[in-house]
């Protein structure tokens, strides 16, 4: 799978062409829920802006997965990280209560799954899907 993908930094004068004509996706994660808007966009750039609307630390995974079946570690509280390292897009890493992230991703046709895999998180709700066409 050719991925790319670039952590972006404020207004970044270094900001390739392709990160001008990204779409935009805003993600926002709080205790037990992820909310991706739009959730339907074009295969190609995509820029995601993740914000941590908190109490918690959360991270973020985005993983290429066709039926959202994703496999838990033998704990039953978190997905298995290595058993779907060959569909993950992109890993941000855990942010802090009111941080904001900048992820730039290329996509192809399908349907992406983006969860926080903090133990229990993914169980109690936090993901969403993301579908690209």
């Amino acid at each position: 799978m050719s991925v790319f993908t670039l952590a972006l930094a404020g207004c970044s004068s270094g900001s390739s062409h392709s990160a001008s004509r990204a779409a935009t996706v805003q993600v926002k994660e709080r205790d037990f829920r992820i909310v991706v808007a739009p959730a339907k966009v074009h295969a190609g750039a995509v820029r995601l802006v993740v914000h941590n609307k908190g109490p918690d630390t959360h991270e973020l995974l985005i993983v290429r997965s066709r039926d959202g079946n994703l496999p838990l570690r033998s704990d039953g509280l978190t997905i298995d990280e290595e058993a779907v390292e060959h569909s993950t897009v992109e890993v941000m890493e855990g942010k802090e209560p009111g941080a904001t992230e900048h992820l730039l991703v290329h996509l192809r046709p399908g349907r992406y799954e983006l969860f926080c895999n903090m133990a229990g998180h993914y169980l109690g709700g936090m993901r969403a899907y993301l579908e690209v066409t």
